[in-house]
């Protein structure tokens, strides 16, 4: 804002307050653009629903534009501090004190933006990603890592927009497990009940680390996104003691199963079994 708009921009806001209306006008003066696109922020009635409302002391900032008074600019401070003012309206919905997002430093408005549409702060994405949706996107600026995840020919049809990492993800919960909906696993449960039990015989795997214990969520070159290509690596991780006639069938004899061997060809009922502990049938 510069220094010619001051005269211009005080008078309309002190008319403006006499009348006991929004502050917004005296804003738009200078700020005509910002303010006109956010007239979409989808405030609630009455609380925040000014400029001041979000960015506090427009009168100060008004009589002295080059001054930063006590203006909340939502660029140059902590991110706790820009997290805790849109805390004041949105805490209900989203709180986020404790999120891991918070905890890595990340404020409300790295991800949201309040007077453009989310789709403009998007990610610059790679081929076959043009379909994401605005959410996915905006998670791609970060987690570039994990995008590339979805490059596997055996992967959860994220570019395909048959989900969105919002949909396994809460990105302003607490819980430590990779900000899925609950520690329970129920962001893989609600899509894959037929592994979820209850069963009577339950791989031990699933209530201590959950589905993650064998799979890759995102992408792997496993047909059924094991988090190891060939089945027996990812269960000898495990199972470093198997029964001897699985080496043997005597001391020193040929082992009958190893590495390569495909476990689940008997052990089926991996997930769990209501008929067998070893989870045969």
């Amino acid at each position: 804002m510069g220094r010619s708009c001051t005269g211009l921009a005080l008078g309309v806001l002190l008319a403006v307050c006499a009348a006991g209306a929004s502050a917004q006008p005296a804003c738009q003066a200078c700020h005509g653009a910002v303010v006109e696109a956010g007239l979409s922020h989808p405030l609630g009635e009455g609380v925040g629903a000014t400029c001041e409302g979000c960015h506090r002391d427009a009168e100060g900032h008004a009589a002295n534009p080059a001054a930063a008074s006590g203006m909340m600019t939502f660029a140059g401070e902590l991110p706790s501090a820009r997290a805790d003012a849109c805390g004041e309206c949105h805490a209900a919905a989203h709180p986020v004190g404790t999120s891991l997002h918070r905890q890595a430093g990340v404020a409300c408005n790295d991800c949201h933006r309040s007077h453009l549409p989310a789709s403009d702060a998007a990610a610059v994405l790679p081929a076959g990603y043009a379909d994401l949706d605005a959410a996915s996107s905006t998670c791609a600026g970060c987690h570039e890592a994990v995008l590339t995840e979805f490059a596997f020919n055996e992967r959860h049809r994220l570019a395909e927009g048959s989900l969105s990492c919002v949909s396994c993800h809460d990105p302003h919960d607490a819980e430590p497990r990779s900000l899925l909906g609950s520690a329970s696993e129920s962001g893989c449960i609600d899509c894959h009940r037929n592994a979820a039990g209850p069963f009577v015989f339950e791989h031990s795997a699933q209530p201590v680390d959950g589905c993650g214990a064998c799979h890759e969520p995102h992408g792997s070159p496993n047909r059924h996104l094991l988090s190891h290509q060939r089945v027996g690596d990812l269960c000898y991780t495990c199972h470093v003691v198997v029964p001897q006639f699985h080496i043997g069938f005597a001391p020193g004899a040929p082992a009958r199963f190893g590495q390569d061997s495909v476990c689940t060809n008997c052990h089926t009922a991996i997930h769990g079994s209501n008929f067998d502990r070893d989870f045969l049938r």
